[in-house]
């Protein structure tokens, strides 16, 4: 037996979850059935666009069941986090009662699937995806920081380098690392904490994307590294792109600028990062591996390798296949 799928979309302004009522009371996700030759992102972006007049960005999958729609008519729902692009009202369609805005926290009042309010958990727990040590520790970290590049006074001194330990203390507790590795860690960053940027470059030949196989994992993700001291994102991303693939390219647009934390389940970072992603083009080289990555490839849309957590998503990727072929799209960020 087979059950039609039907791909829903989380969508948060702030606190509260964008809602639709249907004919028979309940309020649901946005969404709808796949149609032939369509894959969920795509097919979300154009349910949005049907039922609530909205553009949006589908980031990662979130939960995925059975339900029982009526007696003995069962589908499968597949819910994915979703972000909004541009601003205004939203507009109900013909296809439902009523939309509107709800509190996460008035869910269970309302007449709702139970797999829906899990997604919806879900998603408001991603946005803020890090666990409540990791986060705490990381300000407490930038506290100290940022007090010990301006105090003078030995007593203060005092009181930011004990902040420092308890952070140093927190971290290494959360992430099973010992103290000293973590306190080490944290005293090579002077002066005022701020986030760190980091650069990924998409690069294209023949409608495949160029990736690269980690050497740490054995995952795949888009060329990329930190952006450097003295060197400009363009200059940074080109730089990344010809050491990790041996291709020389030519950054031609900012496509997006996503906050590492806010694109779903990534392994703990000690820092908050900030990544820049560009679109490429190749001008040159050949592929070669480096002391970071094994192996060079090229892979279409619909068959991309397993990707490198924390690096690359598939969502991020899919989303840099669709400013190629809309180069008109404006740079996304959150």
């Amino acid at each position: 037996m087979s059950f039609p799928v039907s791909i829903k979309g989380v969508l948060l302004d702030g606190e509260r979850v964008a809602l639709l009522e249907n004919e028979r009371g309940e309020w649901e996700l946005p969404g709808g059935r796949l149609e032939a030759g369509e894959d969920p992102p795509a097919c979300l972006v154009r349910e949005f666009a049907e039922e609530l007049g909205v553009e949006v960005v589908v980031d990662g999958p979130l939960d995925c069941w059975v339900y029982e729609v009526l007696p003995q008519r069962r589908v499968v729902i597949v819910t994915y986090a979703v972000r909004r692009r541009g601003a205004g009202e939203l507009r109900v369609s013909a296809e439902h009662r009523r939309c509107g805005w709800f509190a996460v926290g008035e869910l269970e009042r309302l007449a709702m699937p139970q797999g829906y309010r899990r997604s919806i958990r879900a998603r408001a727990g991603a946005a803020e995806s890090e666990p409540l040590w990791l986060t705490t520790a990381r300000e407490l970290q930038a506290i100290a920081q940022t007090g010990l590049s301006y105090e003078t006074g030995a007593f203060d001194v005092q009181r930011y380098e004990r902040i420092r330990e308890i952070a140093a203390v927190m971290m290494a507790a959360g992430s099973a690392t010992p103290v000293e590795k973590v306190l080490d860690l944290f005293r090579q960053d002077l002066g005022h904490a701020t986030p760190h940027i980091g650069v990924r470059g998409a690069a294209f030949c023949d409608d495949r994307v160029l990736l690269v196989r980690e050497t740490h994992d054995g995952k795949w993700a888009l060329p990329g590294g930190w952006a450097e001291v003295n060197q400009t994102a363009r200059q940074s991303v080109e730089r990344e792109v010809f050491e990790e693939t041996g291709f020389t390219v030519r950054a031609t647009k900012l496509a997006a600028v996503w906050d590492r934390r806010r694109i779903g389940a990534v392994p703990i970072h000690p820092v908050h990062v900030i990544k820049l992603w560009f679109l490429c083009e190749i001008t040159g080289g050949a592929a070669r591996p480096s002391l970071e990555t094994s192996e060079v490839g090229f892979f279409a849309e619909g068959k991309l390798p397993e990707l490198s957590p924390g690096r690359s998503n598939e969502a991020q990727v899919r989303r840099l296949f669709e400013h190629r072929r809309r180069p008109d799209l404006p740079t996304d960020f959150d």
